[in-house]
């Protein structure tokens, strides 16, 4: 009898392992896929935010694109005392590393931060849309210092040029007087992206270990991605791959004409690029949308080669990007960060 128990016992955990449907209720638990039905609701504009303060267009360097917007959590607001300027933001002089001193000092406030890359085939998109905007208050409702940015976009200018701006704000959020002026803890910051702004969110993830300007190693605690492409190589073209419609939104993203002749394409691709030292991850990818469910899947495989913690989310339907985030997906995003920073 007991055998029989542990034999029972043994097949749920496999069906849970394997990603069997799943209550839209439950949180996400450790590493683990699952699979959820999903309201049409976007949750977070369906709410009225009180005590949530946003300090609009807060520039990071001197295009007039790189700008951001912070959602403070209620009950706090900037030391403007502190608060960055267009001249510091902008000044090669602030781009020099801080000493020892000055980051263990900095690593002393208190609230976890999260930085927001929004969507639209890295051509188009807004921090200041509803939508975005009201993910950026939910998030702070939660307790997130909130950093929603805007980035350089191609065809005008392509691929590294988005990326190396969302790392530049990044850099931007590590700097002393950023900690220091919205009250954040430099070892409780995570990152968060939809669409191409969920591919931009995994590169900085995979690649933060390239980056020693405002810390030693790892900045990244924690990754949401929601419809992030992650592979951008000749992969897409497949049968199984992304629309010819979408492959050309790539191509001009990449400044390639073809994708035989890109190397861009593997620079750009998540896939190619994960290390031990990546942050745990939570991908939302829906089940019927544009961007092909191979693609969070197996990122999802790779993470989980090099012992990357990963709670997979596949949601039914087409819902693409922060269109996942229903009242139960927002739950589950926040508890993962949550879990993650603290």
């Amino acid at each position: 009898m007991r055998s029989g128990r542990r034999t029972l016992l043994a097949l749920v955990a496999a069906v849970v392992a394997l990603g069997a449907v799943a209550s839209c209720s439950s949180d996400p638990v450790g590493d683990e896929n699952r699979t959820v039905t999903a309201d049409p609701v976007i949750y977070p504009l369906s709410l009225r935010y009180h005590g949530i303060d946003v300090v609009a267009d807060v520039p990071y360097g001197s295009d007039a694109l790189q700008r951001l917007d912070v959602c403070l959590p209620a009950d706090s607001a900037p030391d403007t005392t502190t608060t960055p300027t267009a001249t510091a933001a902008a000044s090669p002089s602030a781009s020099a590393a801080p000493d020892a001193g000055a980051l263990e000092e900095a690593a002393g406030g208190t609230r976890p931060a999260v930085l927001m890359i929004h969507g639209g085939s890295w051509s188009h998109g807004d921090k200041a849309t509803a939508a975005y905007r009201a993910v950026c208050k939910y998030l702070a409702s939660e307790g997130f210092v909130t950093f929603n940015v805007d980035y350089r976009l191609a065809p005008t200018d392509p691929f590294p040029a988005g990326l190396d701006d969302v790392r530049r704000a990044l850099d931007w959020v590590f700097r002393p007087t950023t900690l220091s002026t919205y009250d954040v803890d430099s070892k409780r910051v995570g990152v968060f992206g939809g669409s191409a702004g969920g591919n931009l969110a995994a590169m900085l993830a995979v690649t933060d270990h390239d980056s020693t300007a405002y810390a030693e190693g790892d900045r990244i605690r924690a990754v949401v991605d929601l419809s992030g492409p992650t592979n951008l190589t000749t992969r897409s073209t497949d049968a199984d791959g992304v629309s010819a419609s979408f492959q050309r939104k790539q191509l001009l993203y990449l400044g390639c004409r073809t994708y035989a002749e890109c190397p861009a394409a593997t620079r750009a691709s998540p896939e190619y690029h994960v290390t031990s030292d990546t942050a745990p991850f939570f991908i939302g990818h829906s089940t019927d949308e544009f961007i092909p469910m191979w693609e969070s899947q197996e990122f999802a495989a790779t993470l989980r080669k090099h012992d990357v913690p990963v709670t997979l989310v596949a949601v039914e339907g087409t819902a693409h990007s922060i269109a996942q985030l229903d009242q139960a997906m927002s739950k589950r995003v926040a508890t993962f960060l949550r879990r993650h920073l603290g």
